[in-house]
């Protein structure tokens, strides 16, 4: 009997030690919460603006001149558009960029004689061109224009809000060259150079922590040139975390009628007015595109379809430090939530939790973000990262 109060005994201080140590390594847990890129938007205020940087508006050989591309666009309902033909094809000597839309017919009787510089193109721009460029004004069409290139960087990178026609001999002359100029750049396409070039996540982050210019890359180039294109931008968000945050795009790279009404990069901005940032025209919500692509106040609706317009949107991003809700206009017409996260131990996304809401408990202890995918019959809904801090 002695022996039975003893092992007891025993037994008792062993169970209240172990909670003693469970509830000290629980105390000691330093509890993560969430950073929202949308954490500074007046959901009541705001307004949804579909946008394409990504366009090539006939300066080599493609479907459409600049104001047929401008046409189409503003037909299929986007609202802020780029004309950004590729630096090769862009003759420095006589002009910049395609910019701004108001003087489209003078910079055709510019350079219509002229000859490509392009190595693949021998033709003159006026024996490319439809018919000769027509002026645009984006105001009247209500809509934002945006002055930018692809340059060939040698990586190619989407430039924006800036005037340079042609990158330089590296990636980093060029970014120097973009930060000179007040512009900003997003990588096109980051999976042909992985592929072709053996590019690695630590390269682009390298690029990314030298210069505050880049704010992100493609994982939509097309209908889907490069399905590694999501993984990769995980990885790359996952090594960076929330210190260096950078932005998903999907883009069009249109070059012809099937290529265009892929992707729509949404923009979130308040009391939204056509203009742009050329002297000669009103600024409008220019510099509010700028803002908000520099801190993340976009999403990607990626349809699933060819012209598919937004069939849903996010309403509200409620956001509690350790919780993230999201309010869908239209529910009824969501499939599926899923909240992925880049998993170091197997290198690839994962699927961590679904459903409107996620806490940061239910993120496992490898995660450093979660990015939503709000997927829908007519598309889905490509969030920002929400990145966990300590």
């Amino acid at each position: 009997m002695k022996t039975l109060k003893i092992t007891t005994l025993i037994l008792l201080i062993a169970g209240l030690s172990f909670l003693i140590l469970f509830l000290s390594a629980c105390s000691n847990r330093t509890e993560r919460e969430f950073w929202s890129p949308y954490q500074d938007v007046n959901w009541a205020e705001i307004g949804y603006y579909d946008s394409e940087f990504h366009t090539h508006p006939g300066l080599g050989n493609e479907q459409y001149d600049p104001h047929q591309t401008i046409d189409r666009y503003h037909e299929e309902g986007y609202r802020i558009l780029t004309l950004a033909g590729h630096d090769y094809d862009i003759p420095g000597d006589y002009i910049n960029s395609i910019y701004p839309w108001t003087n489209l017919s003078e910079i055709y009787e510019t350079i219509k004689h002229v000859q490509s510089p392009s190595i693949w193109n021998d033709q003159t721009y006026e024996e490319m061109a439809n018919e000769p460029y027509q002026d645009r004004d984006p105001v009247a069409l209500g809509m934002v224009s945006v002055e930018g290139v692809e340059l060939s960087a040698p990586h190619h990178m989407v430039s924006l809000f800036n005037s340079l026609t042609s990158g330089g001999p590296t990636e980093a002359e060029t970014l120097q060259k973009i930060t000179d100029l007040g512009g900003i750049v997003y990588f096109a396409h980051p999976g042909r150079y992985v592929d072709r070039w053996g590019l690695t996540a630590h390269w682009y982050v390298d690029m990314y922590l030298r210069f505050d210019v880049l704010i992100g890359q493609a994982v939509y180039n097309r209908v889907d040139n490069h399905p590694g294109d999501r993984e990769f931008f995980d990885k790359i968000v996952h090594i960076l975390g929330h210190e260096r945050p950078v932005w998903l795009f999907g883009e069009d790279d249109m070059h012809r009628e099937t290529t265009l009404g892929w992707n729509r990069d949404v923009i979130l901005i308040e009391n939204f007015r056509p203009g742009s940032l050329h002297p000669e025209i009103q600024d409008g919500s220019a510099r509010d595109v700028y803002h908000a692509l520099r801190n993340g106040h976009s999403w990607l609706w990626k349809p699933s379809e060819q012209y598919n317009k937004r069939a849903f949107n996010i309403t509200n991003v409620t956001f509690t430090g350790n919780r993230v809700t999201l309010t869908i206009d239209d529910q009824s017409k969501v499939k599926e939530i899923r909240w992925v996260s880049h998993n170091p131990n197997t290198g690839i996304s994962e699927t961590v939790h679904y459903g409107n809401s996620i806490s940061e408990s239910n993120v496992p202890a490898w995660g450093k973000f979660v990015r939503a995918e709000i997927e829908g019959g007519e598309g889905t809904i490509f969030t920002q990262p929400f990145y966990l801090i300590n």
